[in-house]
């Protein structure tokens, strides 16, 4: 399918000759464009952009020493233009971290017959389609149910609760179809973006620092786009930053992002602060990680003792035991007798392969879709779903005036 667009401004990153002679051949046949060649260095990079407006960059990967950083770095500067990795042969085996930055998708070099310009014109479609739907519409908006929020919060420091957040949200969006957003809600040393190799200078700061201004644009411009789909909302960049955020104003933040996503997961971490306390207001469910031994579960029975005297329902707190599956653990039906609630879910354990996923920045889930932890994941997002659907035809946990439970 040929663009709507008569006329197409493409760039072609590269300091490989061949290929940039091998593009103008190959986009003879593509109908009416102009190719623009950019070679030498990334660091005018942002100004031959500037310069030529395209619609589509075409990036040779041996352009940089950092390739997959520059990427991600120009998707989510360049929102509005479609970055198209060029692979060669040797860089194959990077094309599933290519498609994590969130690329539309890639071309192969050497380019074989006409896979270039039906790449580029399957990528200039699509994008126009994405703007398309962004345009304006003339019609009267009607109240939407605020999304659902599910917070990740763990009373002793090392559970795994980003490792649940991220696997949990990346599931969560494969069962529904629907956009889930990821927040690190550890807003000192928080681990979202690294887990998810995620390179950008946008974080929750840039609303706090627009918080009476917070709208649909601004989301869409702080948000982050990871390439399973998902959309994340990353920690302050530095500590400097995270300090001195107000409950408020996150009271506040989750609040309009509930207006824009359906279902959002917060990584709370493991420190009980005003802060996590207040993501723990306003959520529909609190899911508790703790591990299958004595000191998790003394930590998190003391947890559900705090989460009484907050008038939280015991309904609202959901256990997930993570790394189980050793001898040693206490086992699921003394768990249960202890905390006095029902297990949600089990995720075995396997530390190799958790530390091999943080190291390439690739959650399991999407690594190795088919291993016993990724199906464990897929098993809570499943019954997460029956949780959300099933409170539809009833009360929500939370009041309707958005207030706290407690406060009177």
């Amino acid at each position: 399918m040929q663009p709507t667009n008569p006329y197409t401004v493409l760039l072609l990153v590269s300091n490989n000759l061949s290929l940039i002679e091998a593009t103008r051949t190959s986009l003879t046949s593509y109908g009416p464009h102009s190719l623009n060649v950019k070679k030498g260095s990334s660091e005018n990079l942002s100004q031959n952009i500037a310069d030529t407006q395209p619609q589509l960059i075409l990036l040779d990967l041996d352009f940089d020493a950092e390739p997959i950083k520059l990427i991600q770095g120009m998707i989510n500067s360049y929102p509005h233009i479609a970055i198209v990795p060029v692979l060669t042969e040797a860089h194959m085996v990077d094309a599933d971290q290519v498609l994590l930055t969130g690329a539309r998708t890639f071309v192969k070099y050497p380019y074989q017959q006409d896979a270039l310009t039906l790449t580029v014109s399957r990528a200039i479609t699509l994008l126009q389609s994405e703007q398309a739907s962004l345009a304006p519409l003339q019609v009267v908006e009607t109240p939407t149910k605020p999304g659902n929020i599910f917070t990740v919060f763990s009373p002793k420091g090392g559970a795994g609760t980003t490792t649940v957040a991220v696997n949990l949200a990346i599931s969560l969006h494969k069962q529904i179809k629907e956009d889930v957003l990821l927040i690190d809600g550890k807003l000192l040393f928080g681990h979202v973006s690294l887990y998810l190799n995620i390179r950008t200078g946008n974080s929750i700061t840039d609303l706090i620092s627009h918080i009476d201004m917070i709208d649909k644009r601004l989301i869409n411009q702080v948000v982050v786009r990871h390439g399973s789909g998902i959309k994340v909302l990353p920690s302050p960049l530095s500590i400097h930053d995270g300090q001195g955020i107000r409950p408020d104003d996150l009271f506040k933040i989750l609040q309009a992002l509930q207006q824009e996503f359906p279902h959002i997961i917060i990584d709370a971490g493991s420190h009980l602060n005003d802060n996590s306390v207040t993501y723990m207001d306003a959520s529909n469910k609190i899911l508790l990680v703790a591990n299958p031994n004595i000191a998790s579960l003394r930590d998190a029975r003391q947890f559900m003792e705090v989460t009484a005297t907050l008038s939280y329902p015991r309904e609202k707190t959901l256990l997930l035991l993570y790394q189980a599956g050793r001898k040693s653990d206490v086992k699921k039906e003394d768990i249960e007798n202890i905390l006095k609630m029902k297990v949600f879910g089990i995720i075995p354990a396997d530390e190799n392969q958790a530390l091999s996923s943080l190291n390439e920045g690739i959650p399991l889930v999407i690594k190795k879709p088919m291993h016993p932890i990724s199906r464990a994941f897929t098993s809570v997002a499943k019954n997460l779903v029956q949780v959300f659907q099933s409170s539809d035809s009833q009360e929500d946990d939370k009041p309707a005036n958005g207030k706290n439970k407690r406060d009177k």
